[in-house]
């Protein structure tokens, strides 16, 4: 980013759109997911298997994510240029993102492998934590640190 300096306003599409292709493909892989279970959504078995176990304690990561991410929010210097300290908060909300994907992920291979409804809880605890981790242009405009100008030129 700091070879080309972006335009904000294309730096900000650019971000939404990890975003939702982040979501688009998650999708994808259940809907593929429950496909392969016979177009249905499977039934909740009874006991715990070590898949299971395992993606709760990956759950764990999810924290880390936002802690890590976290830190490299809060690195972002505001009398740094607007790349970068959009680069920083890029990487920061991908690190985070991608911490709950690869949770969600497992969920859904351990959802196809093991055909149990526990799984589906756990993918969807990670799809409502990453909704909730959408970027809109005031999260950007705070965590970024993005001067007035800066804020200006999300909008165009």
């Amino acid at each position: 980013m700091h070879r080309n300096h972006p335009h904000p306003k294309a730096a900000f599409r650019a971000l939404k759109l990890i975003y939702y292709a982040l979501n688009t493909g998650l999708m994808l892989f259940f809907f593929v997911g429950i496909f392969l279970n016979d177009k249905t959504i499977p039934e909740f078995k009874d006991g715990v298997d070590i898949l299971t176990l395992v993606n709760i304690l990956l759950l764990g990561m999810i924290p880390v994510g936002n802690m890590l991410s976290g830190r490299k929010i809060a690195a972002i210097e505001a009398g740094d240029p607007f790349a970068r300290k959009f680069e920083q908060f890029q990487s920061a909300m991908i690190l985070r993102w991608a911490m709950i994907e690869g949770v969600a992920l497992f969920s859904i291979v351990g959802l196809i492998v093991l055909q149990d409804g526990k799984q589906l809880v756990i993918l969807v605890i990670c799809i409502l934590i990453l909704s909730m981790n959408t970027v809109t242009k005031e999260k950007v405009i705070k965590l970024a640190k993005l001067n007035a100008e800066e804020a200006r030129s999300l909008e165009g």
